[in-house]
């Protein structure tokens, strides 16, 4: 199972990427960021990635949105119960094939009020659009 939603996955983030051009225009980067500020309307995340200025990235509804690997937290982090729920949420849109946008879209608003970190990959824009995002703790 687990397999499977890699392998689907890695085929959503091709096929993003490919739809968006970036296969052709230099690739995504993938960037470790504190998150600060979440907009639900304009789907806009401002977020300062690891000794970056703060950059905004645009959460689509390709978006990929990737497992955290919670044993990489450790008490009392706040961003803990946060990703979690990010995990049940995966877990749930790939077994009942549903995308739960308006979830991630309150956990991208919480996890920017707490400043919670997030690996983003995203491809050039303004804002840059979001290929695969996943909660962490770096």
């Amino acid at each position: 199972m687990k397999i499977r939603m890699l392998v689907w996955s890695g085929l959503s983030a091709s096929v993003v990427m490919l739809a968006g051009g970036a296969a052709f225009s230099g690739g995504p980067t993938t960037s470790d960021n504190r998150l600060v500020d979440y907009d639900q309307k304009s789907r806009e995340l401002s977020a300062y990635p690891a000794g970056g200025s703060l950059t905004t990235y645009l959460h689509q509804p390709a978006t990929v949105h990737a497992l955290a690997n919670l044993s990489h937290y450790a008490p009392p982090d706040p961003c803990i119960p946060l990703a979690t729920l990010w995990n049940l949420t995966v877990q749930d849109d790939s077994r009942f094939g549903v995308t739960s946008t308006f979830v991630f879209d309150v956990l991208l608003t919480l996890m920017s009020d707490l400043q919670c970190r997030a690996t983003v990959t995203s491809t050039s824009g303004a804002p840059q659009p979001i290929v695969t995002i996943t909660p962490t703790n770096n």
